[in-house]
């Protein structure tokens, strides 16, 4: 069986590459660097001894990254995961981007997890395989900062929904993991609330559910209470936040 991770070069999604790989998992890895996937690829085949492909592809302009992903499949053990680990921000994500930078965001955030689901759906029916998304603690209530990018992440949730309305328990699982702040490049250096979580440890967590149900959780744990919090806040008093 194959599984696809979809942001497989760095961060979170080289994690969860390692996790399965180190499982035995046949894997699928796309990411817009070539180079950095054919790194990635050697390196698992050698220490685990697995079968590793990859695909470069830039989500941010590509318009039907779902076709590529689901032409690259071919040939290949069947697929019996989709795992989307992929987000891009931005520290100037307030009012103030252009046209261009807003599309750039949904691009990546929202548009491509949504078009890969689309045409992976077949296969992982056909497998009763596992569709998993990856939310964010950012989208647990509007605010001036990360505007694009937790506005596409709260839409996951209703992607999660769609899938779990439309699909039996037992024909596909699906799984959300509502993420709290990781220690990648992406946050070194950032004054955060809440200490950093090792992509290591989420990775194990969602590779050990794999195929086990369909469910939303946040990730770490902590990050539900913070979030139930939040949107409890009174309005009054949520509006003159600036944390």
């Amino acid at each position: 069986m194959t599984v696809v991770v979809v942001g497989a070069s760095s961060g979170l999604g080289r994690t969860l590459a390692g996790e399965l790989a180190r499982r035995g998992h046949g894997l699928l890895l796309v990411a817009s660097d070539l180079r950095d996937l054919h790194a990635v690829a050697a390196d698992l085949q050698v220490r685990h001894d697995i079968t590793v492909s990859t695909l470069a592809l830039d989500l941010a302009g590509e318009p039907d990254p779902g076709a590529r992903i689901r032409a690259a499949l071919v040939g290949l053990p069947a697929l019996s995961a989709l795992l989307l680990p992929v987000g891009v921000s931005r520290g100037d994500d307030d009012f103030s981007l252009s046209a261009a930078r807003i599309g750039e965001l949904l691009a990546i955030n929202l548009h491509a997890p949504l078009a890969i689901v689309h045409a992976l759906l077949p296969d992982l029916r056909d497998s009763r395989g596992s569709v998993v998304l990856f939310g964010s603690i950012a989208s647990a209530r509007g605010r001036g900062r990360n505007v694009v990018y937790a506005s596409a992440k709260r839409a996951l949730d209703c992607l999660y929904e769609s899938l779990r309305q439309t699909h039996a328990p037992d024909a596909l699982h699906v799984q959300l993991y509502r993420l709290g702040f990781l220690a990648t490049n992406l946050t070194y250096g950032m004054k955060l609330p809440l200490a950093a979580s090792q992509p290591a440890d989420i990775a194990r967590v969602v590779v050990a559910r794999l195929g086990k149900g369909s469910f939303a959780h946040h990730l770490p744990r902590q990050y539900g209470l913070i979030a139930w919090l939040m949107r409890r806040l009174p309005w009054s008093l949520y509006r003159r936040w600036r944390g």
